[in-house]
């Protein structure tokens, strides 16, 4: 799976990525799915949302997809 450049440096072979960076990779794989362009993406609020628990993070990226599929 492609990777933003930004988020390889916590990629380590053999190595679990933490938590937050795990959420932060789902939330970047959600808008890439709903195809919310780089200019609408705020990273600070990215950021803060991947910091949050996972069902959290789940319902935001349920959001995504509700509203990508509104919109086709």
């Amino acid at each position: 799976m492609p990777i933003a450049s930004s988020l390889r440096g916590a990629l380590k072979v053999g190595e679990d990525l933490p938590a937050t960076r795990a959420h932060e990779v789902l939330l970047h794989c959600a808008m890439d799915a709903a195809c919310v362009p780089p200019s609408l993406r705020e990273a600070g609020a990215t950021a803060r949302i991947a910091e949050l628990d996972y069902q959290t993070v789940v319902t935001v990226i349920a959001w995504l997809r509700a509203a990508s599929s509104r919109n086709s």
